[in-house]
């Protein structure tokens, strides 16, 4: 059976419903007013635990800077150590100065299986960085 939820407070809803019966929300003007990288940021709340997971996925394939803070909150907060491990995936992706020092602070994160996501993230931002740094001074020589 398909649910649906109010993408406000996160209520089950009916697949056809227009507003939510929970917190009055227009879910039509709701998501109407929001690009699809805010539609994804939304979805890392989703309650249904896959969703995060595969929001998390797209939102570091895309690499919009937006999603950082949010994934960090994620990361931070969540008890599922997959949704975690995901989000620090995904800032993996994003990169930048935000993304990285965020991920240094989970480097004793209580789950092995984050700590590894942070430290494969980690070293694959430091191999990227060397490899643009080698690149960058091959062009000088030039």
């Amino acid at each position: 059976m398909v649910h649906f939820f109010c993408p406000k407070c996160w209520g089950e809803v009916a697949e056809d419903a227009h507003f939510c019966q929970h917190c009055g929300v227009d879910m039509d003007a709701f998501w109407k007013d929001r690009d699809y990288v805010e539609h994804l940021i939304l979805a890392i709340q989703h309650p249904e635990p896959q969703t995060p997971i595969r929001a998390a996925w797209i939102l570091g394939k895309i690499r919009d800077e937006r999603a950082v803070a949010p994934l960090a909150r994620l990361a931070r907060d969540t008890k599922d150590v997959y949704i975690a491990r995901a989000a620090v995936e995904a800032l993996g992706q994003i990169g930048g100065t935000a993304a990285l020092g965020f991920m240094r602070s989970l480097a004793e994160h209580p789950a092995q299986l984050v700590r590894e996501a942070v430290q494969a993230a980690l070293t694959a931002n430091d191999a990227a960085r060397e490899v643009s740094d080698a690149s960058d001074r091959q062009g000088e020589r030039v």
